[in-house]
């Protein structure tokens, strides 16, 4: 039976955080060697069992913090429980009430610590990549363009912005970019001058500035006051469409009074032992929870990134159930970097396809198999499609078998059988077969639930090293209870 360490873990890079099985602990340093990634299909037991433990083991190490990402309403009262259980209740700040005091202001926060221009433009766009990730239309051949050219309007739009406030407010932004001339008559109009978008302009060229700035200042003048006015309507419209699609989502309500106002938590307090909890939900909150979330992951993921950490700095866990809802292209980027940083990932989710649904086309598919390569350990409770079992049997490997055969042809009469004379021919063959066959993952693990006694099966699979059989699988069972 699978079973936790009571004892305190040592605050070293080799602290054990659990046991696999009495000769496989699970430590600190292959936590940080890119964390875990969990598959099951719904009703495996995933969150109840594996979740809750590898959770409670990672949480009860004292030099950790993190963000949790909730993917249900009820993830919250989950974690409260196990962060009471060891006895880090203080340590847990829910973000995602009007009832609360939590404020994280976004793009002040970016600015804050020392982004660019180009720093802002990213993550604007990387959050918004929530609000289109189920749209296809997005994904064809002219996606690449369009994006670029978002890219452009965003960073052009920031730069002002940045230049005459010293800091990029989602309402600012969303209202120099609504001002700006439509077309080259609307220039010379008194109304225009005096208004926000050209005010901003002007306040920005009276700025001191640096070669640069300067430099790009000028950029941003030839596209608002040359380029953009005398683009296609249309062309200006599909453009515009994407960008505001997310100023929308910053500047309207839940989000709107809790990323773009001020701020009193930001990724930092998890460097100093914090754990902040989203508690928007996507099932719950729509776009609006998957923007939140994805805002704060991001963030979090460049914050960690930044710091030089020393191997006495705490460890930083991005915790994602039903994972699918929030990746993104960058997280990829993030987790073939983030070791060196003490940093990591534990993604559950159900199967490839959940993620290859949401980081479409051929370069999502790609971007899904980067990040999970990754991934040093993967842990893999009942499934229910074949292609992911075929993926985690393709993991463990294949082995040279031997198989045995023989055929009896016609009948022999007594005398012959006596003498050890029949007309049976043996044979044998050697195949590569697989180690662990697809159906082992598809049908034969226990789900947990009163008819299993609680207990839910996986097969852990660890890249590069094997456990102490020798192999690079283990099998593991995880109780519901306790």
């Amino acid at each position: 039976m699978f079973g936790l360490r009571r004892r305190k873990p040592r605050e070293t890079r080799d602290a054990v955080l659990l046991k696999w099985t009495r000769s496989d602990p699970f430590t600190e340093g292959e936590l940080l060697n890119g964390g875990i990634a969990v598959f099951g299909r719904s009703g495996s037991g995933k969150t109840s069992s594996s979740g809750r433990v590898i959770g409670r083991s990672i949480v009860s190490y004292r030099n950790s913090g993190g963000l949790i990402l909730a993917a249900k309403p009820e993830d919250v009262s989950m974690w409260q429980t196990i962060f009471a259980g060891c006895s880090r209740s203080n340590d847990l700040i829910v973000f995602g009430s009007l009832k609360n005091k939590w404020r994280f202001d976004f793009l002040g926060y970016v600015c804050r610590d020392g982004g660019s221009t180009r720093d802002v433009t990213r993550c604007i766009r990387t959050i918004g990549e929530t609000l289109h990730a189920s749209d296809s239309k997005a994904q064809g051949e002219d996606g690449a363009f369009w994006e670029q050219q978002q890219d452009r309007l965003i960073y052009n739009g920031v730069d002002v912005v940045k230049l005459v406030t010293g800091k990029v407010t989602a309402p600012d932004l969303q209202k120099f970019i609504t001002t700006a001339a439509y077309n080259p008559q609307q220039i010379s109009s008194e109304e225009w001058q005096a208004g926000f978008h050209n005010q901003c302009l002007k306040a920005a060229f009276a700025r001191r500035k640096n070669r640069i700035q300067s430099h790009d200042y000028q950029l941003a003048v030839d596209y608002w006051l040359a380029e953009f006015p005398l683009m296609a309507d249309k062309t200006r419209s599909s453009i515009l469409a994407g960008v505001m699609g997310i100023l929308h989502a910053f500047n309207t309500g839940l989000v709107r009074e809790l990323i773009s106002t001020t701020t009193n938590v930001t990724p930092d307090d998890m460097f100093k032992g914090k754990w902040i909890l989203v508690n928007l939900p996507p099932a719950k909150w729509g776009d609006t929870g998957s923007f939140v979330n994805a805002g704060w992951k991001y963030l979090t993921q460049r914050a960690n990134l930044r710091r030089r950490a020393t191997p006495h700095d705490r460890i930083n866990v991005i915790w994602c159930d039903e994972a699918q809802q929030f990746v993104n292209s960058f997280d990829s980027h993030y987790l073939a970097q983030c070791r060196s940083h003490r940093g990591c990932m534990v993604y559950l989710t159900q199967s490839l396809h959940s993620y290859y649904s949401m980081l479409k086309g051929e370069a999502g598919r790609h971007q899904a198999d980067a990040l999970l390569s990754n991934f040093h350990h993967k842990l893999f409770h009942a499934l229910g499609d074949v292609q992911t079992a075929e993926w985690a049997a393709s993991l463990i490997g294949r082995s040279l078998q031997t198989f045995i055969g023989g055929s009896s042809q016609g009948e022999v009469d007594m005398f012959d059988t006596m003498f050890g004379r029949t007309n049976y021919s043996g044979n044998f063959s050697e195949h590569w077969e697989q180690i662990v066959q697809n159906n082992a993952f598809l049908s034969g693990l226990r789900t947990g639930g009163p008819a299993n006694r609680f207990l839910a099966d996986a097969i852990l699979i660890r890249s590069g090293e094997p456990f102490s059989s020798g192999a690079s699988y283990l099998p593991c069972t995880f109780s519901q209870k306790g």
